[in-house]
């Protein structure tokens, strides 16, 4: 096995890109045999620097072999001398690429400038990473995963290039340039990258557009499946490959290393869709939009979004466990792949989707030396020095060599040796049989997640079970409240594999694998199964009515959205259970996840929900019913069916005046209001409004009143009454500002600039928008950057900037289209009029030609070429004002 080894996919065939795989050097595994290896490695905390030719196949090509070979030689007398000279050492060298180990973190990153600047102006281009970690040294070289990292760091950048990992910018001094955080092949959590020099270079070869998770362990053995699985997606039948395989073979984590690996094949995106929650094949479609961010739109469904989107786009969608939703799952993709060409799908199942162009690759168990490495890289990982020998091997030969079999029994290695192991579950193993026609890797499977089970103790076990009726993950709050969770039951399981922890961005998540998910639901017994899943749903509605609030306004609001998304799942999981036997608490859910869906879609699901929901809870109190029936009233009105959304909006009304509701009569007057504008009868719009600021400053709630400020503004923009446009807009914006509803603010700031640019305060204007842009970009709204853009545009058209002008034309249409925006009102009659203006001071041709090139730009450029024509016409303007 060579420590340097090239992949196996056909992208890498122009160049001879030589990559540090994790499979060529697996965690816990040092430098090959046929590696040179130095005497006096350093040791404690060692910087790495990797060093690899771009273009190499190329130079060869264009210089000849003998010239070549000459530069080739030059290059090596640079690295060499270099490292010499600042006290590194040379670990390893292979053809054209460099190993060094330095004991300083300054030196090692003074070497990989000096070889850059030896280098520079020359024919040979070198790419180098610095990463710097606390390996182990053993005879055979480096061992862990330090090595990975520097090696997969390298590996990203471009010939010239020097890039600096965190751990070790945080040791020099010299002026690096930070680029982010990175995601690299190896899966591992984001990586803070930084570069030597200000010189620009191409993005990263990262994977930089995915949603990929990253595992909890590294990625062992596996090799020729790997590369065989890389192949398949690599080659000219790779748009449907199927993994197949029983539960606990390891299906999720070779598909996810698979997928990473190809990743410069599909520079449109890597994503993650995890099928396990769902129950209906009918929202498989709605979830992988929403992963990929395509929204819907009133008269066009998500295939035809799909489409228009990503027809011609280059991206990988790995769907994880879809045997469940079979076979209708299987016509719902085929719809996908048609309607997406280009479309490539990596999914696990344990049996084939039978779809036309689909490859099968059933997984196989480890080879007898993987599964023993895999058994004895968990044991360390847990502090216990297991040893090899005849125990351990006859141990995973009992286990079949599974990974998660593997992985439950080393969770045991700190109580039992292995051969105590090895007599305890083979007494299991021949006590739990499966029946005579099941595939005996389920038997084997089955039995070691019963034996690991069988060793809890009766509080364990009773928390195990409980935790199944989580779907996806929960935290740590919500497994205390369902499953009667606490920290030490909650470590006994994570120490015993059965239950695994994610970090996120919103702190822990507890996850299960499916197969012990599986097992542990079946455990419940009948009392339980009702009793849990109903504190379960009581939990959900709790957690959305505390958050519905801070989504609308608040210090943390993109945060709590956050949240929810995380827990989405389980709202899902929540809705079927309460549909069926707790109807208050299924109107309670619905009723307070509004303002989410408004915000990240799922309105067809949302509607369905509405619809049952208030069929099965005809009896529930009116309070209930009004906040569904106010749900409902929202996303009608996304979907583009106005006259269903008006009657939700007043039948919403009655049933919180009936209530006696002040605040809930505030809401429901907002979609009143929202209703009569887009049926196009803006003075009963205008009465609404204007009784919705009375209502709310009587009821005290003053994020509505803000609302109804904004809505009338904009009613007054549509009449040409500018200066009441901007009183009422700016009122609404300076209410949003103090109640930290960030989003709502910049709503109300954009119609502001709409008067100013109506009154020809094109510098004010600039700056309104220029505020409001970097805003939306900050809180990651995508509806108002749109906004932005359409009133960006509408600036260059009234400065007379048409070049400008059309091409923001052409990139705000883009993004509308993408979002299913619909323009409405005095939005959509002023764009009409810009737009004509442009293409009669450009010409159809020269506006076509501009407004091609604004499609093709990504939403980052769009906005720039938005702030470069905004700073440009406010500069003009306070010049003149001087």
């Amino acid at each position: 096995m060579s420590a340097f080894r090239a992949p196996t996919c056909p992208r890498f065939a122009h160049e001879n890109v030589q990559v540090l795989s994790p499979r060529a050097l697996p965690f816990g595994v040092g430098l090959a045999d046929d590696c040179r290896v130095r005497s006096g490695l350093p040791s404690g905390t060692v910087t790495f620097v990797f060093t690899d030719v771009e273009g190499s196949t190329r130079l060869l090509d264009e210089l000849g072999a003998v010239e070549y070979a000459g530069v080739l030689a030059a290059h090596r007398r640079v690295v060499r001398n270099t490292c010499a000279s600042l006290g590194g050492a040379e670990v390893d060298t292979q053809g054209d690429a460099f190993f060094l180990a330095f004991s300083r973190a300054p030196d090692a990153l003074e070497a990989a400038g000096l070889i850059s600047e030896q280098l520079r102006g020359g024919p040979i281009r070198v790419r180098m990473g610095v990463h710097t970690g606390t390996p182990l040294v053993t005879d055979e070289g480096y061992v862990g995963g330090d090595v990975h990292r520097a090696a997969r760091i390298a590996a990203a950048g471009h010939g010239g290039q020097v890039l600096v990992s965190s751990s070790t910018a945080a040791l020099v001094e010299a002026p690096l340039r930070d680029l982010g955080e990175h995601r690299f092949k190896d899966l591992r959590a984001p990586e803070r990258v930084f570069q030597l020099g200000v010189e620009e270079f191409p993005p990263l070869r990262s994977l930089y557009r995915t949603n990929l998770p990253a595992p909890a362990t590294a990625f062992l053995g596996r090799t020729q499946e790997l590369d065989e699985v890389v192949a398949l997606l690599c080659g000219d039948d790779g748009r449907l490959v199927t993994l197949t395989g029983p539960g606990g073979t390891g299906k999720t984590r070779l598909a996810l290393q698979a997928a990473a690996e190809v990743a410069e094949r599909f520079p449109d995106g890597l994503w993650w869709v995890a099928l396990t929650p769902l129950r209906d094949p009918e929202l498989v479609l709605p979830t992988i939009a929403r992963v990929l961010e395509v929204d819907e739109s009133p008269g066009r469904g998500l295939l035809e979004r799909a489409g228009e989107e990503f027809g011609n786009r280059r991206l990988l969608i790995l769907l994880d466990n879809a045997e469940h939703l079979l076979p209708d799952v299987a016509a719902e993709l085929s719809k996908l792949r048609k309607a997406v060409p280009s479309l490539a799908l990596l999914v696990t199942s344990r049996e084939r989707l039978q779809l036309s162009g689909e490859t099968v690759w059933p997984v196989p168990a480890l080879a007898i030396e993987e599964g023993v490495e895999m058994f004895l890289a968990r044991s360390h990982s847990l502090g216990t020095h297991v040893a090899d020998g005849p125990a351990v091997q006859h141990l995973c030969s009992r286990l079949d060599n599974l990974p998660l079999a593997l992985e439950l029994a080393a969770a045991r290695t700190v109580v039992f040796s292995p051969e105590q192991l090895l007599e305890r579950i083979g007494q299991r193993l021949d006590l739990f049989k499966g029946s005579r026609d099941a595939d005996p890797r389920q038997q084997t499977l089955r039995a070691t997640i019963d034996w690991s089970h069988q060793l809890l103790d009766d509080r364990e076990q009773r928390v195990f079970r409980a935790l199944s009726v989580f779907a996806g993950s929960c935290s740590f709050e919500a497994a205390e409240v369902v499953a009667g969770a606490d920290p030490d039951t909650l470590q006994s399981l994570l120490d015993k594999s059965l239950l695994r922890r994610r970090d996120t961005y919103q702190g822990a998540r507890y996850w299960m694998l499916e197969t012990i998910r599986e097992y542990a639901t079946e455990r419940l017994n009948g009392a339980d199964v009702s009793a849990i899943r109903r504190r379960h749903a009581e939990q959900v509605a709790q957690f959305v009515t505390e958050a519905d609030p801070h989504l609308r306004h608040g210090p943390d609001q993109q945060g709590w959205i956050e949240r929810v998304a995380l827990d989405y799942d389980n709202v899902r999981t929540a809705m079927r259970f309460a549909l069926a036997e707790a109807p208050g608490l299924a109107l309670r859910i619905v009723g307070n996840i509004a303002f989410f869906v408004w915000l990240r879609g799922g309105y067809e699901e949302a509607r369905a929900w509405v619809e049952q929901s208030l069929e099965v809870g005809s009896g529930e109190p009116a309070p209930l019913r009004a906040k569904a029936l106010e749900c409902g009233s929202v996303v009608t009105e996304r979907l583009g069916d106005i006259a269903a959304a008006q009657r939700y909006a007043q039948a919403s009304l009655a049933a919180y005046e009936a209530a006696g509701d002040a605040r809930g009569r505030a809401s429901a007057l907002r979609e009143v209001g929202k209703a009569a504008v887009a049926l196009g009868d803006r003075e009963r719009a205008r009465a609404t409004y204007e009784e919705l600021v009375r209502v709310a400053e009587e009821a005290g709630d003053p994020w509505n009143g803000a609302i109804a400020l904004n809505n009338l503004g904009d009613l007054a923009l549509y009449d040409g009454e500018w200066a009441k446009a901007m009183e009422l807009c700016g009122r609404s914006h300076e209410l949003r500002l103090s109640l930290d509803d960030r989003w709502g603010a910049a709503l109300a700031l954009l119609n502001v600039a709409s008067a100013q640019l109506a009154l020809g305060r094109l510098g004010d204007a600039g700056r309104s928008i220029r505020t409001t842009l970097q805003e939306n970009v900050e809180i990651g709204s995508t509806m108002g950057i749109s906004h932005g853009l359409d009133i960006a545009t509408s600036l260059a058209v009234s400065a007379g900037e048409w070049m400008g002008a059309a091409v923001l034309f052409g990139a705000s249409e883009r993004l509308a289209d993408e979002l299913g925006t619909r323009r409405d009102g005095y939005e959509a009659d002023d764009r009409l009029r810009a737009e004509r203006e442009t293409r009669a001071a450009l010409g159809e041709s020269d506006f076509a030609v501009a407004y091609r090139r604004g499609q093709g730009l990504s939403r980052e450029e769009a906005i720039a070429q938005a702030i470069e024509v905004i700073d440009a016409l406010t500069e003009t303007d306070e010049r003149s004002e001087a």
